[in-house]
């Protein structure tokens, strides 16, 4: 029995080995537990409190499905798709009856755990983290997976190679670094090697070719099986080109051969024997082609030469065609021409009701059938390709204006409104062609206004492309008249089409007018669209054309300064005249005010009147108040004493001239108004002039270095020689008259000149001939008088004709105070010549129709604004005139074309400087005709010159007597 004194002893060692073993439990890399058979902790390492996931709770005498319940309810165990409590209650059983190892999923970690019972009853475990061996298992597998599929892969990839080369129909060999083969199909085997029996796996390519050899199957064309076999080594073992040979049966073969990266010979056996055949049938074709196409040759020549002159015979025809089509118009203008004059005496005289009915008919049938005339002249020009574009330089607003306004008369007597819209982005100083411009606008626009009865024609245009060198322009003419159905829109574009061709139909027309615009159009770049018009009714033209810039650009008159702020009342019941003229205002930096009626405006002003407006704009029609009665009620206000009032008349309903000047009008302009009239008129009302398009004051401050010149003016014209007098002699420039070339070369034979302003066409001596004769006798003298030519017609060859003849520089006529300055004064102080400025209107020309009989404001322009020279100039052309027409008809009755063409020449200039646009073009017709000598056609021309003359006869009247 063991003493109280040797129980200690005995105890100390069985501490020493407990120690010991937790040591040893704690030096190895696996988790420990030890449970009783009670499942509770009697001992673990740290290794597993760091696997458990809750250190913090496992101590000794913590049970078993304590742990298991904690780390499953807070997701360190994973458990998968099964049941928490079901996977807990299988977790105790499998600790009940512990079996073979097992493995749970910790967090990150994988474990493996193996538990064995003690010999009490208790649960001794090891856990074992198995996370790396998991990962290299599982990548051992997928690379063994990779490879398996990867040699899957390449035993189909080999069987589709077998199974694709056996399925051509050419041999294919493979043959190694060593020439040795190693792949063949059936096909090399069966058909390109004969016999078939010597191919075999290993066989040497020179081996195979000497088998082939002995067995008698050397090609047919080779002295010796030796020879053959010698080429062939050669062309396998350089491969370039494929090789051909006819074997003994007769069978073509190609070979293709390539070397392979490994030095190794792929070759490719193609039966051509087909082909061959068939490239010999095709040489025979050839052959027999190449012959029967030098017989088509030679057919060919033929028919040439007689296409050749087949189109020379229709040339002439369409020659013929055009010259019978211009004969035919000027033998039907000639008794045209007795009609309208006839009409035009007739309606002068006293006529009852009917007979002026019938003189009104007589005259607007006559017209009818000249305009029909023009139209078939300009069609068959389009039709023979004989119509060509001019490009120069023209103001887009004015030439616009001035063609609407020539149609305002007939939209007034059907009561429409006739209204243009002009952005001011769009540039007004373009390159193009102004004529034919003109004619599609006036082709459009007439059509709108045959086929509306109420409402309103709008020209309106969009910038749709600019940069430095171009500006592409939208055009659209919509109408709120009876529209055109959608199934006859591409018909009224044919030539002689109507979208109502039928007997009944209400409107005239042969239908060339919108066939003829279409082709201007195309011509132009551009293509005319036809659509309904706003909210589907009336009709809608649009088309788009390209149009140059001048390198020079004239858009100096875009915001005139004098202007700016300046405020300004619009009234006009059209909404679209208010839009436009609003914008016009507001791009001249003025500030528009807009209503619809009288009454308004009247409420607008009385709100207005601490500030009143100092510029009013009143349309003369409108319903209930008219423009009149406005005015009259603005006038009755003293406040409104200072009030511009500018109107604004459709057609011809400009009323009393007496009433305007009692109601204090300052101007009548006509509508569709042009924007430089407006912008004169409104300056002009505001106290303040125009110069290059610019409100400014009104300067005549001469130049510092400026010197009184001696001027020899040559000139026949009594208009043109009076303004030219009177501009130089108010510059303070002395001058000399002389009426013709023979007294130009006295008076320069007797006194000496700063510079001559010479006259081209003259009585005696014409200026070209006067130019060269002062500069033959300049040759003995070493002199030099510079000469500048003054002349309507400056075209490009009529300054070379005048630089031919010796003259040194030029001004157009009707020319312009600074132009003539600039002429006169950089010349005679020998300064450098200049190009002079473009023009603002120049000569005329093209569709006189479209030019109106009286621009006082281009006239106004020209001389500086000098209202009392004008007078003068007015004078002196109503005094002129009838002079000049009679010299006319009387050169005329002679067949004088040298009168006639000096004295249209004169009348041209001396009614372009009063402003009388259409007389200067109908003038400058004669003119041409005289100098082409076509003097059977200037009866019928002098006919419209003197319908021309009389209307702008009467309009100069008519001035006089409104002022």
């Amino acid at each position: 029995m063991t003493t109280e004194s040797e129980r200690p002893r005995e105890i100390a060692p069985c501490c020493l080995q407990r120690q010991q073993l937790i040591e040893a439990l704690e030096s190895i890399s696996e988790g420990f537990t030890l449970y009783d058979a009670n499942g509770i902790l009697v001992a673990c390492n740290s290794r597993f409190r760091e696997y458990s996931g809750v250190p913090e709770m496992v101590v000794p005498g913590m049970r078993f499905e304590d742990l298991i319940r904690t780390v499953v309810e807070r997701g360190i165990i994973r458990v998968g798709e099964r049941d928490p409590e079901e996977w807990i209650a299988w977790r105790l059983k499998q600790r009940c009856n512990p079996g073979p190892p097992f493995t749970v999923c910790a967090g990150e970690r994988k474990l493996r755990i193996s538990e064995r019972r003690t010999g009490d009853g208790g649960v001794a475990a090891i856990y074992t983290d198995i996370t790396e061996l998991e990962a290299q298992r599982e990548n051992l597998e997928t690379q063994v997976r990779l490879t398996e599929e990867a040699q899957t892969r390449a035993e189909a990839a080999r069987d589709q190679l077998t199974e694709a080369l056996e399925s051509i129909a050419e041999g294919f060999a493979l043959f190694d670094a060593d020439d040795r083969l190693v792949l063949y199909n059936s096909r090399f085997k069966e058909h390109f090697v004969t016999p078939g029996d010597v191919v075999e796996l290993g066989l040497n390519f020179e081996d195979l070719l000497r088998a082939v050899a002995e067995r008698g199957f050397t090609p047919p064309r080779y002295a010796t099986s030796e020879a053959w076999v010698a080429e062939r080594l050669a062309a396998h073992r350089n491969p370039t080109a494929p090789y051909q040979f006819v074997r003994s049966d007769g069978m073509c073969v190609q070979i293709s051969e390539h070397r392979t990266g490994d030095g190794g010979y792929v070759a490719v056996y193609s039966d051509i024997t087909e082909l061959e055949q068939h490239r010999h049938r095709l040489e025979e074709l050839v052959d027999e082609r190449t012959a029967e196409l030098q017989a088509t040759a030679v057919e060919l020549r033929r028919s040439q030469d007689e296409l050749r002159r087949a189109r020379d015979a229709a040339e002439q025809a369409s020659l013929a065609k055009s010259e019978f089509l211009a004969n035919m118009s000027h033998e039907i203008r000639t008794p045209m021409n007795g009609v309208i004059g006839v009409a035009e005496l007739l309606e002068r005289t006293e006529l009852t009701e009917q007979q002026a009915e019938y003189v009104a008919i007589i005259q607007k049938s006559a017209d009818t059938l000249l305009g029909l005339i023009n139209d078939i002249l300009d069609f068959s020009k389009i039709e023979a390709g004989r119509l060509e574009l001019e490009i120069v330089a023209f103001h887009l607003r004015d030439t616009l204006g001035d063609t609407l306004q020539t149609l305002a008369l007939r939209a007034d007597e059907k009561g429409l409104e006739l209204a243009v819209h002009i952005p001011p982005e769009i540039p007004d100083w373009l390159l193009g062609d102004p004529v034919r411009l003109r004619q599609v606008v006036v082709n459009l626009v007439g059509n709108a206004i045959k086929f509306t009865d109420t409402g309103e024609v709008v020209v309106d245009l969009a910038l749709e492309a600019l940069d430095e060198g171009r500006a592409r322009i939208a055009f659209e003419v919509r109408d709120t008249g009876v529209g055109i159905p959608e199934t006859q829109r591409q018909r009224v574009f044919e030539a002689f089409g109507q979208a109502d061709s039928s007997t009944t139909r209400r409107d005239g027309g042969t239908g060339l007018g919108l066939s003829i615009a279409a082709q201007l159009v195309e011509m132009m770049g551009g293509r005319i669209q036809l659509a309904s018009g706003p909210s589907g009714h009336g009709s809608s033209f649009s088309f788009s054309v390209d149009f140059r810039l001048p390198v020079e650009r004239d858009e100096a008159s875009r915001q005139p300064l004098g202007l700016h702020g300046q405020r300004v009342l619009v009234v006009d019941d059209n909404r679209t005249n208010r839009m436009i003229l609003e914008e016009i205002l507001a791009s001249w930096g003025m500030r528009p005010t807009t209503v619809a009626k009288g009454e308004k405006a009247l409420e607008v002003v009385e709100r207005a009147l601490e500030s009143p407006f100092p510029l009013a704009l009143l349309d003369v029609m409108m319903p209930g108040m008219d423009g009149y009665e406005l005015a009259d009620r603005l006038r009755q206000r003293p406040e409104l004493t200072a009030m511009r009032i500018l109107m604004l008349s459709s057609g011809m309903r400009g009323g009393d001239a007496a009433l305007r000047r009692r109601l204090g009008i300052a101007r009548l302009l006509m509508k569709p108004v042009k924007q430089s009239e407006l912008l004169n008129a409104v300056a002009e009302a505001l106290g303040v002039a125009i110069a290059n398009g610019q409100a400014v004051p009104v300067s005549h401050e001469l130049p510092g270095d400026w010197i009184a010149r001696r001027v020899l003016l040559v000139e026949d014209g009594l208009t043109n020689q009076r303004v030219a007098i009177d501009l130089l002699t108010q510059r303070g420039h002395e001058v000399e008259l002389a009426r013709n070339g023979a007294e130009a070369l006295d008076a320069v034979e007797r006194q000496a000149f700063d510079v001559v302003l010479m006259d081209i066409h003259m009585p005696v001596m014409d200026g070209l001939a006067a130019s060269r004769a002062i500069r033959e006798r300049e040759r003995e003298s070493g002199e030099h008088v510079p000469i500048v030519a003054m002349t309507a017609s400056a075209t490009k060859e009529d300054r070379e004709r005048c630089l031919a003849a010796g003259m040194d520089d030029y001004v157009t006529k009707p020319f312009r105070a600074a132009e003539l300055f600039r002429a006169v004064e950089a010349l005679a102080s020998g300064g450098a010549s200049h190009e002079p400025p473009a023009p603002r209107g120049g000569a005329p020309s093209g569709d006189i129709e479209a030019l109106p009989c009286l621009d006082r404001e281009d006239a106004l322009w020209r001389l500086e604004g000098n209202r009392d020279l004008l007078d003068e100039m007015v004078e002196l052309f109503l005094e002129e005139c009838p002079r000049l027409m009679l010299e006319i008809d009387e050169a005329i009755a002679r067949e004088d074309a040298a009168t006639l063409r000096r004295a249209a020449h004169t009348l041209k200039g001396s009614a372009l400087v009063v402003g009388g646009q259409a007389l200067g073009a109908a003038a400058q017709r004669l003119e041409a005709l005289a100098r082409s000598g076509d003097l059977e056609a200037a009866g019928e021309a002098f006919g419209n010159l003197k319908s021309r003359a009389s209307e702008l006869r009467t309009a100069l009247d008519g001035l006089s007597e409104e002022e």
